[in-house]
């Protein structure tokens, strides 16, 4: 019997067993390494979230065989460092995630690899420096020292020597630290009557993690001041260190473990009292909802904790619904566009930071749902930094597209990782907590605790601009109904492309993209992964549809094509920048040459992929005279390529102008 790909049930995390030995044998590890890259290598569905599937990829491909058999066992590292523990794989893409029957759990695989390394040789001194972030804040915060470290921090030469000496990289925006500690600061107010709710405590207490106590100290007093205006008491974890999050990313569990220890007997004491807990990063908030859990999972102390720890917002969207959050915004927003991280989508609450933002009157949300690809230490190092940029670049530019007022995110790391991929911008980064104070409170200052506002320079890319789409959930059918038509409907789609494909010699095909053909795949998305949950469906639409062309423009996927492996790979070699040289022609016009892979950049200085996404802007006048019966015509002008069709045969070329607006 065929195995079934995707569940209709929810997907299903296991405990970690990382107290049994066989955890860190080296030879199991590699044995499973390799059942779960096999299926990632026949499946390949994860290739755009971040560099690790790329790179386990390019190893398959690059290999003597072109299969995993074939890539030497050590390089498996490669793709091990490589990934950050985000959880993206398993949460929205892989569709043989538990339960299934194949057991793919990949971000706990890489988790258990780099536990099975820290075992056996350790990590080097910086890695152990980022990790302890507890003891850094401690000792960068001291009176006098702060203004040196961050004097530090933000002079190049000293970064250099950082950079050669620390491999912390020398461009990379680093948070700025303050003597003025929040929890040495805070102003807790617990005086007001308890107001329960039906899924919420009606007092809280504020874990302040790290961050917020020794650099954004801003944000936790914030949070105090929203739950002061609601009327809801609130005091302090009595005593706290670090939720253990940058060493579970280290491998260091034994670490995590003493930290659990020193965390879990003050908080299990506020569960008891019936206090909700809150943490602002939502990694610190993942940790004690989700790892410590799944570490723990007999532990009756960590499962009380994870049943009482909430994110503000998840808190605040659950006394909204209950009628106990208190609506008397007195300032609009203007245009925001707001980031969710990761680690706070892991946590399946839904857009909760977003439903709130939005009920602030004359305030837009633009919600970007995506890595920004700095998480915690890892985009600081020097060997990861480009890759974090790479990663974060398609957010960059979905964050900058509206022209926003203000840029926020959960994460306060990756509102400053966007913020330094922007450059320079009119908008200004708040934190989701601080615009919601100042929507409460305008007449507080909104500037947050420590200003790190170092704006670069950033060049809009030719045609940048909020993309439009044309296809909504109304426009697809339910999983039942496709199924009835699928046979039908994939026929009328094979004879559809015939139309929109356009041969560039014998190498490259352009399949240009619309509305139907969009259409068309995620209807299969829904299909092959029994998509049926609302918000999965939305997700895909938003997924999907910028492929659509808008009326002004054309949009296809570049196919570079070479039946024998050893072929490809020396020619792939040969064609980089490829996808920057094709164009098209209206007669009378100059060329328009493409826009290629917004979404993620596909190449390095080796090679280019065999795959490009391109987007054509025409002018109002090519249009024109494409509607009055202009020649069109198409081709690559690439030092180890060229081709040309001239003109674009009809039926292609009509097909293609139903796309654009009429003149």
């Amino acid at each position: 019997m065929a195995t079934r790909e995707g569940s209709l049930e929810a997907p299903k995390r296991h405990p970690i067993d990382w107290k049994n030995l066989d955890f860190y044998n080296e030879t199991s590890l590699n044995q499973e390494m390799e059942r779960v890259f096999d299926i990632c290598h026949g499946c390949r569905r994860c290739v755009n979230l971040c560099t690790a599937f790329p790179r386990l990829f390019d190893l398959i491909d690059e290999s003597t065989s072109g299969e995993l058999d074939s890539v030497n066992k050590q390089q498996f590292w490669e793709v091990v460092d490589r990934c950050y523990l985000c959880d993206m794989c398993f949460m929205t893409k892989c569709p043989y995630v538990p339960p299934h029957e194949w057991n793919i759990d990949f971000p706990h695989l890489m988790l258990r690899a780099k536990a099975v390394k820290y075992k056996k040789q350790g990590a080097g001194f910086r890695d152990e420096l980022l990790s302890s972030t507890d003891l850094m804040g401690k000792l960068a915060t001291i009176p006098v020292v702060v203004q040196a470290v961050n004097a530090m921090n933000n002079t190049p030469a000293v970064r250099k020597i950082m950079d050669s000496t620390l491999s912390i990289h020398a461009d990379r925006k680093l948070p700025e630290y303050t003597a003025d500690k929040f929890r040495a600061n805070a102003k807790p107010n617990d005086t007001f009557p308890v107001k329960d709710g039906a899924r919420t405590p009606g007092k809280v207490a504020i874990y302040a993690t790290c961050y917020v106590n020794y650099n954004e100290p801003g944000i936790g007093h914030d949070l105090l001041k929203i739950l002061e205006h609601n009327e809801i008491p609130a005091r302090l974890v009595e005593k706290e260190a670090c939720c253990g999050m940058p060493k579970l990313e280290l491998g260091d569990l034994d670490a995590v473990e003493k930290l659990k220890n020193e965390n879990i007997p003050h908080l299990l004491k506020l569960a008891q009292d019936g206090y909700a807990i809150l943490s602002a990063v939502p990694s610190c908030t993942l940790m004690y909802k989700q790892e410590l859990p799944l570490m723990f999972p007999h532990d009756a102390a960590v499962q009380a904790v994870a049943a009482a720890m909430f994110d503000p917002f998840e808190y605040l969207a659950l006394r909204n619904q209950e009628n106990l959050l208190k609506t008397d915004f007195k300032k609009p927003l203007g245009n925001v566009a707001y980031h969710i991280p990761c680690h706070q989508r892991v946590q399946n609450f839904g857009k909760k930071t977003r439903d709130i933002l939005q009920l602030i009157p004359d305030t837009t949300v633009n919600t970007v749902e995506r890595c920004s690809g700095h998480d915690g230490t890892w985009g600081v190092k020097s060997e990861h930094f480009a890759d974090s940029m790479k990663i974060g670049r398609p957010v960059f530019k979905q964050m900058a597209a509206s022209n926003p007022d203000y840029i926020s995110s959960d994460c306060a790391i990756a509102a400053r990782h966007i913020e330094q991929g922007i450059g320079e911008s009119k908008a200004q980064k708040l934190h989701p907590l601080t615009l919601l104070r100042l929507a409460y409170d305008p007449d507080t200052p909104d500037k947050p605790a420590v200003s790190d506002d170092q704006p670069g320079s950033h060049t809009p890319s030719p045609g940048e601009k909020q993309m439009t789409t044309t296809l909504t959930r109304e426009n697809l059918l339910t999983l039942e109904a496709y199924a009835k038509i699928r046979k039908d409907f994939r026929a009328q789609m094979m004879t559809h492309k015939k139309i929109r494909k356009v041969p560039l010699g014998e190498n490259i095909t352009l399949i240009f993209e619309d509305a139907l053909t969009i259409r068309y795949q995620i209807q299969e998305m829904l299909h092959v992964e029994r998509i049926f949950q609302e918000a999965e469906i939305v997700h895909e639409l938003e997924t999907y549809t910028p492929l659509i062309p808008d009326g002004h423009n054309w949009k296809a996927t570049m196919m570079i094509e070479y039946a024998d492996p050893v072929v490809r790979a020396a020619k792939l070699a040969t064609l980089v920048g490829i996808e920057d040289k094709v164009w098209v022609k209206v007669a009378g016009h100059a060329p328009v040459y493409a826009i290629a892979d917004e979404d993620l950049e596909r190449e390095n200085s080796e090679k280019t992929s065999s795959v490009h996404f391109l987007r054509f802007e025409l002018t109002p006048a090519m249009i024109q005279a494409l509607h009055q019966n202009a020649t069109l015509s198409m081709g690559v002008d690439h030092p180890a390529y060229q081709a040309a069709i001239d003109p674009v045969a009809a039926d292609v070329r009509a097909s293609l102008l139903n796309d654009l607006a009429t003149a």
